[in-house]
């Protein structure tokens, strides 16, 4: 009875490991599209190819938020069934979008879009496009956090600023003075540096993005020097920053992408900052991730740091 017992469980087993399915394939923000060469090419996929090709926030040049690779459903092969991001545009007995069903792949991301007309498709995808751009990136973003081992967390930030932020084991620790921290990551056989800045200000009536810049300018004159005599890190003020809000411990905060470069000196580069208000303390917290990556795309790079960051959490006491 025991030996029946264990080769019904060992059979068990062995069915259930010919259904795993494979892991995914592709690199990061990349995006298969599966759709006839007529219908990609038509306005009715108008809406879909400018939320999958926008371009990417807070950059000077241009860099779309995902590399779209589009084949027709003949090429749809097993090489392509196990990729990390597929949407499939195909003709349907009624018009309907479904996402995540049945992967082809382990932590896959898919989309099924069926349509029956091509105007039903327009319209299907006029509500849907910023949908799909939307979760593909937030699946992305998951990916990275179930990815992210190793983090640990700053115990120097969390002392100074009652904040709670985790960071990888490569990056060091540069500086730690009473309102200014910075992590960094630089390699020495790579030209790359990712930096880590937590840093605060008093609150003030007045808080605006203007009021945030000006007081980072201030800090980064003061605690991040160049090689050159005479050169510091500021704000590039000649492009534009992007600015949005958004809600933290019940009050308004602040992301800003935007420009970085080396006054008296000739380096720069991308920028991220999450700005939080410390009501309890008066106070502005700040954590900001910058990019130095010299003719290379800083789109992922830029996008992992966002990811970093934006996991700080400020701790509501009283006191320090």
């Amino acid at each position: 009875m025991n030996r029946l017992f264990l080769f019904v469980i060992i059979f068990f087993n062995a069915c259930q490991n010919t259904s795993v399915l494979p892991s995914y394939s592709g690199a990061i923000n990349e995006v298969v599209v599966v759709v006839e060469d007529n219908i990609w090419e038509s306005n009715a996929v108008d809406t879909l190819r400018q939320s999958l090709f926008a371009e990417v926030e807070g950059l000077a040049w241009k860099e779309p938020i995902f590399d779209v690779i589009q084949i027709p459903k003949a090429a749809f092969s097993r090489f392509f069934e196990t990729h990390r991001n597929i949407i499939i545009i195909q003709k349907g007995v009624q018009s309907k979008i479904a996402f995540e069903p049945q992967p082809f792949s382990e932590d896959q991301w898919l989309c099924i879009i069926e349509y029956k007309t091509k105007k039903e498709l327009t319209q299907l995808l006029n509500q849907y496009s910023p949908v799909i751009a939307y979760k593909i990136n937030q699946k992305e973003k998951d990916r990275y956090r179930s990815s992210s081992a190793g983090l640990s967390l700053s115990q120097a930030i969390k002392d100074r600023f009652n904040a709670s932020l985790s960071l990888p084991k490569p990056f060091s620790l540069v500086l730690d003075t009473t309102n200014f921290i910075w992590y960094e990551y630089n390699p020495k056989d790579l030209e790359l540096i990712k930096g880590v800045f937590v840093y605060s200000f008093p609150l003030t009536e007045s808080l605006s993005v203007e009021s945030v810049l000006s007081a980072r300018d201030s800090l980064l004159k003061q605690f991040v020097p160049g090689l050159l005599e005479g050169s510091y890190m500021t704000t590039e003020r000649l492009y534009l920053p992007y600015v949005s809000t958004f809600e933290a411990n019940g009050a308004t905060s602040f992301t800003i992408k935007g420009l970085w470069k080396m006054e008296n000196a000739f380096m720069g580069g991308p920028f991220v900052s999450y700005i939080f208000q410390d009501t309890l303390r008066n106070e502005v917290v700040v954590t900001e991730g910058f990019l130095f990556s010299p003719g290379e795309d800083k789109r992922n790079a830029l996008q992992e740091l966002s990811w970093l960051i934006s996991e700080t959490k400020i701790q509501q006491q009283a006191t320090r």
